[in-house]
């Protein structure tokens, strides 16, 4: 964000005013955003991003009351519900449709190439983004008759002994396992998975994989036997709006590794420059004036760079629905030169890809009402 904010400064800025951003490290941790929140929210206009599905659902009544605008950094799909995701402005689709779609591709490749349904083991965190993930994912192989042969559900806590849970999905028999953890577990229930036997093939959810672990002794496996989602391009692919974005990033970060986050960055500055562009023509620059602005927007899209955003109307409606699916490029990554690729030699993320953003038949029919998993209260 920091770049493209800094651009638009140069080029007068929004009303004549410049943006000045204010930058809150929380770690991760919901008593530190709740504090960190109260630190600035009289400091600040908006907030331009928000991590954490829990971390902002503490905060959400706060933003309400103070009729202060944010964008969260989570794809939990009950911000596609306008009585959850008031006051709140997603950027592309959900964890939920994610693990949809992709599982209804595989499906699709295994019927196609066997004449059968593939048998899927499920490993996921239990928080908001394994929930909603697995949430989509057994919403698939119920509606497309997948046995799921190892449940895996909420299982994964990172700095705990995942060996188990790797051995687990090697005996299954499953075809396919689906992902949806940090990277490093992922990378860890592979390798284990693999060494005790496992034979299917992975998907994995997109905050599941960093193209980083290419460079590991995984890395042509993971070429050759993984499907990951993605809820955006990665940085390189073909759109509109990538050779603007490769172009400022470029002159901004010269020697940055070319991670597909930078395009969520970028995401989040359009949401917010368009917002603040509109409360600027409506002559109130205020908070209230910034999330009555945001009630006007109706939608917006992000030159290809993800499926289009709809914010006015109700959940099943403004929810979006199509992801992508691309495969991890090894050779790309080892002719770029591997962890030392940069934006100023030209490096793009080592990713190939296998669909476009397409809402698969399930994900286009399935009757969203709200959020796919409801975080127990009480």
């Amino acid at each position: 964000q920091l770049a493209f904010w800094s651009r638009l400064n140069d080029e007068g800025g929004i009303g004549g005013r410049k943006i000045e951003v204010l930058i809150a490290k929380t770690g991760y941790d919901i008593a530190t955003h709740v504090e960190k929140y109260a630190a600035l929210k009289d400091q600040v206009a908006m907030l331009a991003h928000t991590t954490g599905s829990q971390q902002t659902l503490a905060v959400l009544p706060n933003h309400i009351e103070d009729n202060l605008l944010a964008l969260p950094v989570t794809w939990y799909s009950g911000w596609s519900d306008p009585a959850l995701g008031a006051n709140l402005l997603e950027t592309g689709s959900n964890y939920c449709m994610e693990a949809m779609n992709t599982i209804s591709y595989l499906d699709e490749q295994h019927r196609e190439s066997t004449g059968s349904a593939p048998k899927l083991a499920l490993i996921t965190f239990p928080d908001d983004f394994g929930r909603d993930s697995a949430a989509g994912a057994r919403y698939a192989a119920e509606q497309l008759g997948i046995e799921i042969v190892y449940d895996g559900e909420g299982t994964v806590i990172p700095g705990q002994d995942l060996g188990p849970i790797a051995a687990a999905a090697a005996a299954s028999g499953a075809d396919y396992t689906w992902v949806a953890t940090d990277p490093i577990s992922m990378v860890e229930i592979v390798g284990t998975a693999l060494q005790l036997g496992y034979t299917g093939q992975w998907g994995v959810a997109m905050v599941s994989f960093s193209d980083r672990l290419l460079s590991t002794a995984l890395g042509d496996y993971m070429a050759g036997n993984m499907f990951m989602s993605t809820l955006i391009l990665p940085l390189g692919a073909e759109a509109d709006a990538m050779d603007e974005v490769i172009s400022v990033l470029t002159e901004a970060y010269p020697d940055r590794y070319p991670s597909t986050g930078l395009i969520e960055g970028y995401l989040e500055y359009v949401v917010a420059r368009t917002v603040l562009e509109r409360a600027s023509e409506l002559g109130d620059l205020t908070p209230a004036g910034i999330v009555a602005a945001a009630a006007q927007i109706g939608s917006l899209s992000y030159g290809g760079l993800a499926p289009s955003n709809i914010y006015s109307g109700d959940a099943s409606s403004t929810v979006t629905r199509a992801t992508a699916i691309y495969r991890p490029d090894k050779s790309l990554f080892d002719a770029q030169g591997g962890l030392e690729a940069t934006l100023g030699a030209g490096a793009i993320s080592p990713l190939s890809p296998i669909r476009g953003f397409t809402a698969s038949q399930l994900a286009a029919d399935y009757d969203f009402q709200g959020p796919c998993f409801v975080f127990p209260t009480g």
